[in-house]
């Protein structure tokens, strides 16, 4: 089976998955892409390795990243992307098998193919803790750093409002720049901030 054609039937099966789990309609899309994107890197990896956990951290960290940019775009949890999508990596058959196994009362198998599953499991959360971590940290720092851009656009328009040596034109014009750098802030720090504050409010 081709990488395109796994492509394609993980891009099926995630949102299939999305749709069980009542993701919003607008970003199925998506949450469909990010499973398919990272069962390729799943596939690509395990085939030039030949390790199925150093390939499942691997797409994990590759699926938290693509979900977290998703969120970011789409005014979403990251949830809505990032839970669809591991389904795939989900070490169901080695689970299954573990099972078999034990009821079958082969306990050296059971030990082998429990423990490979363990580490998979292990695998997943480990690449997506890793990455959701480092962005949260990127996000309080992004955050603090539009504080302190507001805190001083606040300073400059009270100094200008309060400094009387200023001709009113050139005031304005001071003035015109501040609107320009407090648009600036907006643009490139305000959707972080509030993003911030959306996943504070719900911890």
């Amino acid at each position: 089976m081709t990488v395109a054609l796994k492509f394609v039937y993980a891009y099926i099966a995630t949102i299939g998955f999305a749709v069980l789990f009542q993701v919003p309609k607008k970003t199925l899309l998506r949450s469909g892409f990010a499973g398919a994107f990272g069962w390729s890197v799943f596939n690509i990896i395990n085939q030039e390795f030949n390790s199925v956990v150093v390939a499942t951290f691997l797409a994990a960290m590759v699926l938290a990243m693509i979900g977290e940019r998703f969120a970011r775009t789409e005014k979403q949890p990251f949830t809505v992307f990032i839970i669809p999508g591991i389904v795939p990596l989900v070490p169901g058959v080695a689970l299954y098998n573990t099972m078999i196994a034990i009821l079958e009362e082969n306990y050296n198998l059971a030990a082998e193919v429990g423990s490979e599953a363990i580490l998979i499991a292990l695998a997943i959360s480990g690449g997506l803790t890793i990455v959701l971590s480092v962005n949260a940290y990127l996000r309080k720092k992004r955050m603090a750093l539009a504080e302190k851009r507001a805190i001083k656009i606040q300073e400059k328009k009270n100094k200008l409002v309060n400094d009387q040596d200023l001709d009113p034109e050139e005031q304005q014009k001071e003035m015109e720049k501040t609107k320009l750098e407090e648009y600036y802030k907006e643009q490139f720090f305000d959707d972080e901030v509030q993003d911030y504050s959306s996943d504070e409010e719900e911890q």
